[in-house]
């Protein structure tokens, strides 16, 4: 996946990750250290949103879940200071606080889209644009063709139906 050398320096861009903790944590493989980076990225994106509508709409419904997710990527690959607000928003939400709640979520939704901002700046870096690109090519299952699964399971019904099988 990696094209050139990633190094320390790189990760000045990103105050919020401590290279030295994420290196160690994925045992000196850049190349899974990266993947990483990439999914915990994906991942703060797609939560942004959802964060979000629960200040709007005052419902902290599935926060626990994004909280523990995000507190388990953050510290793997070194945002320490994050994931620790992370678990802080979380003790917030079970003692059940209502009053600090909101105030702790806008603050940390601050914190991820910080984060992410930095991230995508590490990852530009680091080239990882080019190497997302040349793996589209690969198999995946995200390119396989489910209609064909679709109609064989409409032939066994239709056989289940019939007593064929």
């Amino acid at each position: 996946m990696m094209r050139g050398i990633v190094t320390p320096e790189m990760f000045e861009c990103i105050p919020e990750i401590d290279y030295n903790i994420g290196n160690r944590f994925f045992l000196g493989n850049m190349d899974n250290y990266t993947k990483a980076l990439l999914s915990t990225l994906k991942s703060i994106k797609s939560k942004l949103p959802i964060l979000q509508s629960m200040i709007i709409s005052d419902e902290y419904e599935g926060l626990r879940t994004i909280t523990q997710t995000l507190n388990k990527m953050l510290s793997n690959i070194g945002a320490s200071v994050i994931a620790e607000a992370t678990y802080q928003l979380e003790m917030i939400l079970l003692n059940e606080d209502q009053l600090s709640i909101q105030d702790q979520l806008s603050n940390y939704i601050l914190d991820l889209v910080e984060l992410s901002e930095h991230l995508e700046v590490l990852l530009k870096k680091m080239d990882i644009k080019n190497t997302i690109e040349s793996n589209n090519d690969q198999p995946s299952f995200l390119n396989y063709d489910f209609t064909k699964t679709k109609e064989s399971i409409k032939l066994s019904s239709n056989l289940l139906e019939r007593k064929i099988i």
